[in-house]
């Protein structure tokens, strides 16, 4: 199941996920190469990205395609 990029408010501490057409673009890129990791991401993964590693605050653009995914923070 893909889980689709939501917002989760504006008040601080908050994170803000949203679509961006940058993050899908690098996400096209790295399933056309079969590889993980383009310069545009802050963080890449093939399946979900582990949420951990990432920031518990600010707005995050999101893209996937297939199984690879790009966030940009």
């Amino acid at each position: 199941m893909t889980p689709a990029p939501t917002t989760t408010g504006n008040a601080p501490g908050t994170t803000t996920w949203v679509t961006s057409p940058e993050a899908v673009a690098a996400a096209q890129r790295m399933a056309a190469a079969r590889a993980v990791g383009d310069p545009v991401c802050s963080l890449s993964a093939v399946g979900q990205p582990n949420p951990s590693l990432v920031p518990q605050v600010g707005r995050i653009g999101i893209g996937h395609y297939g199984d690879y995914w790009c966030l940009i923070w």
